[in-house]
């Protein structure tokens, strides 16, 4: 507790002090004595003398008092920093509590986890609140995440949401969360505003490479009429840094999608960081929750290195799969268990769409017909009628191809030339949704034919990877193209890389397109889609010919992708499907680019969401990897509906349960519909802030850092402007008024003075 004062220059007023004793000295002026016989019977004893003196000189020092008391009064003094203060005269103040979320948090190396000592000590400022004070409770994660009602919110029903904080996961962005609370503070009226930041130091959550970050947050806590404090407090420790940990990286699947009976590699990373330089670990690999326990593997690791580890199985059932890799839990488990989806189909429906002719016919054959792309990708793929195929495919005419039939298939296999009034639109919601789409020429086509693929655009880009612009045509004397074989990039051709008995490469070429790029055309400034991000990645060319010219382009469009070919697959020209290797070749392609419906494995901190199911509900409810049950709303009309799940805070595994039961021609209807959220590893090893960095955050950004919850404590109950106490020392005048009355009278109805004798 402190004490200031208002007016010093009332101080001067301490001279009258003097007066009482000038008034005291005068009355002791000095008496004539005259001495006579019965004298000696009215002198007073020494006892009476003394308590006579006392009397006098109390009395001078209780006017003495009175003055010095009275002059203090109008400096006005007030006192600031005490709890009981606050409680008298309570003064409203707004704090923002921001605790740090990062999996760092959750370190299991002592019996209290620092996360949940920062939830005590939320607690106990809540505890020392008035109920004038309103308080804002902020989840820093990767986002932030507000707790309490908007802006802010009493204590009991902060309290109230401080129960319900998830445990410490992903990483934490607490430049973010600053910023987001001085927004909250930006709107509000109180005198004094606070935000108190509850971490365990860990460098890579301050981010303090992002100086935009920090320097919107420094502008807003600027443009606050009232000054914003910004107190932080360690809730690690320091030997957190010396930990043994192990860290299972990110499943890599080969495929997100297959067919029964297919092999699906998922690949991991473990690496190890401690105090060791080797050591050992176990591996453990689970399907569908059941561990393996002839896949769990036994890997010698060395400090600071990674071990990359592969596990490769088949489904015999339809329907989404959880693989899970994981190590014996350490005293970081947050980066100890990876997860991944990978859904099973029964069979892959394709769509092939010619130009002409009439789909329900069967394909002519023999000695005056020509077997265009259809009969050929037909013939690959296999006669579902005869037996067991992974790909089933249908064929169609371009003036039927919808949305809604769209929706039926995997891929799209556009072959021939397309009319110049073609609608494109339907084609490229189904790339954005996660379709494929394959686009063949055919070998009697001419330039003017592909005139119609600039129309395909996207908010003013082209949506082919690459155009078609000039055909070349080798004479039978001239040495026709082959594949380049050293030049296979694409991932869904790394089992034709991995084959040693590939006779892709055979392959020649006597007619191919030269492909180039689109043209850039700029978005119309009315367009609707103006202001949406961008769905088209750069172009990736996953195969050449020997001549350098691509032989195969693709682009992700949205989720879903589209690839060219440069070679028409109609065998005229080329020998390509006569190869045995082009039944293997077609069937890898459509693994390769056929991708599920919605993204089963997503990073933490990005929506859920779920599309093109056979029923429409309202809501879908979710089950959190935590056992506890979230809601994913519709979303959109007509052919756009959705079910969206706002970003979720914790990793693992989420299970939307729509109540779907009937099939959609090819898609399941599931009643369990699994994601995979993965966390970042960004704090697998813990750095802490040293010494020069929070001394950086103090005098940059003016972070206040403190050593425990008591001194934060201490810091809150004090108050800006304090009270003022002249009123209680007006009272104190009054009282000792009253006293120095009572003295005064005493000593005159005693009817005695005392004068010095000669």
């Amino acid at each position: 507790m402190s004490i200031s004062l208002l007016n010093f220059g009332m101080l001067a007023g301490l001279l009258g002090v003097t007066i009482p004793v000038l008034v005291h000295l005068l009355n002791r002026r000095r008496f004539d004595v005259v001495p006579w016989g019965a004298m000696q019977f009215l002198q007073l004893g020494e006892r009476t003398r003394q308590r006579i003196k006392l009397s006098d000189l109390l009395l001078l020092l209780l006017r003495m008092s009175l003055v010095a008391l009275l002059v203090f009064a109008f400096t006005r003094p007030f006192v600031k920093g005490s709890t009981w203060i606050r409680s008298l005269h309570p003064e409203p103040v707004d704090l923002v509590l921001i605790i740090d979320g990062s999996y760092s948090m959750g370190w299991t190396g002592e019996p209290q986890t620092p996360h949940a000592r920062a939830i005590q000590v939320c607690h106990e400022i809540l505890d020392d609140l008035t109920s004038v004070d309103r308080v804002a409770i902020i989840d820093a994660r990767s986002r932030p995440f507000l707790m309490t009602p908007a802006p802010l919110t009493d204590t009991a029903n902060a309290r109230l949401e401080l129960e319900k904080i998830q445990r410490p996961d992903g990483s934490a962005n607490l430049v973010s969360a600053l910023t987001q609370a001085c927004q909250l503070l930006t709107q509000s009226f109180s005198t004094r505003r606070e935000i108190l930041v509850l971490t365990d130091k860990q460098q890579s959550s301050w981010k303090l490479a992002e100086s935009a970050q920090w320097n919107e947050m420094l502008r807003l806590r600027h443009a606050a009429a009232v000054p914003i404090q910004i107190t932080a407090l360690d809730v690690g420790l320091p030997l957190m840094e010396q930990l043994e940990n192990f860290q299972v990286e990110q499943l890599q699947l080969s495929r997100e999608l297959a067919v029964v009976q297919t092999p699906v590699t998922a690949t991991t990373r473990v690496k190890y960081v401690g105090p060791l330089e080797e050591t050992s670990c176990e591996l453990f690999w689970s399907v569908d929750g059941q561990q393996l326990s002839r896949e769990t593997r036994s890997l010698q690791l060395r400090r600071g290195e990674q071990t990359v580890v592969q596990f490769t199985t088949r489904f015999s059932d339809p329907g989404s799969h959880v693989i899970t890799a994981s190590v014996t839990p350490d005293s970081l488990p947050g980066d100890d268990t990876a997860t991944s989806i990978v859904q099973i189909l029964g069979e892959i429906p394709a769509l092939i769409a010619i130009n002409g002719g009439d789909p329900a016919q069967p394909i002519p054959s023999g000695a005056n017909h020509t077997p265009g792309t259809e009969y050929y990708l037909k013939l690959a793929f296999g006669n579902p009628d005869l037996g067991k195929v992974w790909v089933k495919a249908s064929v169609r005419d371009l003036s039927t191809l919808d949305t809604p039939l769209l929706q039926n298939y995997r891929i799209l296999f556009l072959t021939g030339n397309v009319p110049a009034d073609f609608n494109w639109q339907p084609l490229t919601e189904f790339l954005i949704q996660g379709g494929a789409i394959v686009v063949l020429p055919a070998a009697a086509s001419r330039v003017e034919s592909w005139q119609a693929f600039t129309d395909w655009q996207w908010n003013g880009q082209v949506v082919p990877p690459l155009l078609f612009s000039e055909r070349v045509e080798h004479a039978e004397q001239v040495e026709p193209e082959k594949l380049d074989s050293s030049s296979l990039s694409g991932a869904w051709l790394d089992r034709i890389k991995q084959t040693s008995d590939s006779d892709l490469a055979d392959a020649l070429f006597r007619l191919y397109w030269r492909l180039k790029p689109a043209p850039l055309l700029p978005a119309p400034a009315d367009s609707s889609t103006a202001n949406e991000p961008a769905v088209l990645s750069p172009v990736t060319i996953d195969a050449r010919l020997q001549s350098g010219e691509p032989l195969f382009a693709r682009r992700f469009v949205g989720r879903g992708q589209v690839l060219i070919s440069a070679v028409p697959w109609d065998g005229e020209q080329n020998d390509l499907v006569r190869l045995r290797s082009f039944v293997p070749f077609v069937h890898e392609l459509v693994f390769g680019l056929t991708r599920t419906t919605s993204s089963r494995n997503v990073e933490l901190g990005q929506p859920l969401l779920v599309s093109q199911l056979p029923c429409q509900p309202l809501v879908i409810p979710v089950i959190g990897p935590d056992g506890g049950q979230e809601t994913a709303q519709r979303s959109g009309s007509g052919e756009q509906i959705r079910w969206i799940l706002a970003p979720p805070r914790l990793s693992g595994i989420y299970r939307f349960q729509p109540d779907c039961r009937v099939d959609n021609k090819g898609i399941p209807g599931e009643t369990d519909m699994p994601f995979s959220v993965h966390a970042s590893r960004e704090e697998s090893q813990l750095v802490r802030l040293t010494a020069e960095e929070s001394q950086h955050l103090a005098q940059s950004y003016g972070l206040r850092w403190k050593q425990d919850s008591r001194a934060m404590l201490a810091d809150l109950a004090s108050t800006s402007t304090g009270i003022e106490i002249w009123p209680l020392l007006l009272f104190v005048v009054t009282a000792m008024l009253l006293l120095e009355l009572l003295l005064t009278r005493k000593l005159v109805q005693g009817g005695h003075a005392q004068i010095d004798l000669p």
